[in-house]
């Protein structure tokens, strides 16, 4: 997603991407009652290389591809490789993994999908492989969150990102605003109120303009919302993995999105039909909206003249602060299966592929690298300058509130978000609610 013609991505590349992304937290069920695997998931790489490998990939992974053709290169072995879209993903792996067999040695794994995967016994721990990650450089270690199932790493990164703020420099500066203002805002405490405030002086809503644009139908919201919660010192889930949405941080998370479509009224209030990013980004590309929380790689597509009306005055950095900035991770990763024939050549291409020499492959794709070294390497700042923001959005809370169970209570709890939006519950109850079923569900499912 750089600015040059050979590493820029076309329009349909983009939409492959950004599905891939947003479906990570949504389109994915619990597991059904089933046997963990039979297999000590405690055994780490090893040394025994069979000359064979089978890879399970994304359908979106063409920097995965050119290191698969690497490892060809390397070692001799030619990766077997089978593709699958996100959203059949689950339904893919949990197939294979219920008849105790893989027919892969390396499987993609999603965000949401590592802990409901783990907590099944089907993932060979990767403490000893993040060991060898980390001496290749600086890791970047927020992006192990989703990775981490009680308190054991399951699976490796390959590349990370997560939702950043982006905005219109011309709408600001039209306003009588510092169009530069917002690039210190994850720095200051109560910026997400400085944000509202320059929201309503650029409203118009006679001329269809609006502060703010984002895309809160279904579980989508919970990218902004759950960003919110972090911003007020709250998290999704306890420290005893219990729901803990109806904290004093959820209900003001809460709030705040009740507020910016009725009571300050300056996001574009088409905001609860849309179901992903796409849906939004045509008022923010077509110079019609000043501020987006959304994809990094939205920087990418607003800055070309092909693709956008606000090409060289686009401004992106991490998110705005209440108490502090934050964001949800959307990293994607690979893992070994216990069921695995040659495991440690599963092991072995997900080391290529976390190195630096590969991950300077994924970097140059546009895809943002694991390695700090590469997030802040120069030359490819100059081709991905959003690759910044990403870094430094790591430096704040970025937890998706990662357990088995996820994909039920996400439901529950959007569905609670949207009756608060559409006035059907004050932010309290729906909150108060919201927990209660979880809980409920929880207890039916014992």
């Amino acid at each position: 997603m750089g600015r040059d013609e050979a590493s820029r991505l076309s329009r349909r590349e983009f939409l492959t991407r950004s599905a891939c992304l947003t479906a990570a937290l949504g389109v994915f069920g619990p597991l059904s009652g089933c046997g963990t695997g039979q297999q000590e998931a405690e055994q780490g790489p090893g040394e025994e290389f069979t000359g064979a490998l089978s890879v399970l990939m994304g359908s979106h992974m063409e920097p995965v591809r050119e290191v698969a053709r690497m490892y060809e290169g390397e070692y001799g072995v030619e990766p077997q490789i089978e593709e699958v879209t996100t959203p059949d993903l689950r339904s893919k792996v949990t197939t294979a993994f219920l008849a105790r067999r893989s027919p892969w040695d390396s499987v993609f794994l999603t965000a949401e999908l590592g802990a409901e995967v783990a907590d099944k016994g089907w993932l060979v721990e990767a403490t000893e492989m993040i060991g060898r990650v980390r001496e290749q450089g600086t890791l970047v270690e927020r992006s192990l969150g989703a990775a981490t199932y009680e308190g054991t790493i399951y699976a490796v990164p390959w590349t990370i990102g997560c939702p950043i703020l982006h905005w219109n420099k011309r709408l600001l500066a039209d306003a009588g605003l510092d169009p530069e203002a917002p690039a210190e805002w994850h720095r200051t405490p109560n910026s997400w109120d400085t944000m509202v405030e320059f929201a309503r002086e650029v409203t118009d809503v006679d001329r269809n303009i609006y502060g703010l644009t984002d895309a809160w139908a279904g579980t989508h919201v919970l990218w902004t919302w759950g960003s919110l919660l972090q911003m007020h010192g709250g998290s999704f889930l306890d420290e005893d993995g219990q729901p803990a949405m109806n904290s004093e941080a959820g209900i003001a998370a809460t709030e705040k999105l009740v507020d910016l479509l009725h009571t300050h009224e300056v996001i574009d209030p088409a905001v609860t039909t849309y179901t992903w990013v796409f849906d939004a980004s045509p008022g923010f590309l077509n110079g019609n909206r000043a501020f987006f929380i959304t994809w990094p790689f939205i920087a990418d597509l607003a800055s070309s003249a092909e693709d956008s009306n606000i090409a060289g005055e686009n401004g992106f950095a991490p998110n705005p602060a209440v108490e502090t900035s934050a964001s949800v991770d959307g990293s994607e990763y690979f893992a070994v299966p216990v069921y695995s024939e040659n495991e440690d050549e599963g092991w072995r291409f997900i080391e290529l592929l976390s190195s630096l020499e590969g991950q300077r492959v994924v970097a140059e794709s546009g895809w943002a690298p694991i390695h700090a070294e590469l997030l802040e390497d120069e030359a490819l700042l100059e081709r991905f300058p959003f690759y910044a923001a990403i870094r430094q959005s790591y430096e704040y809370p970025v937890d998706g509130g990662w357990s088995p169970d996820r994909p039920v209570w996400a439901e529950i709890l959007a569905n609670q978000i949207s009756e608060a939006l559409g006035r059907q519950k004050s932010p309290r109850e729906a909150m108060d609610d919201a927990v209660r079923r979880i809980r409920e569900r929880r207890e039916e499912g014992q």
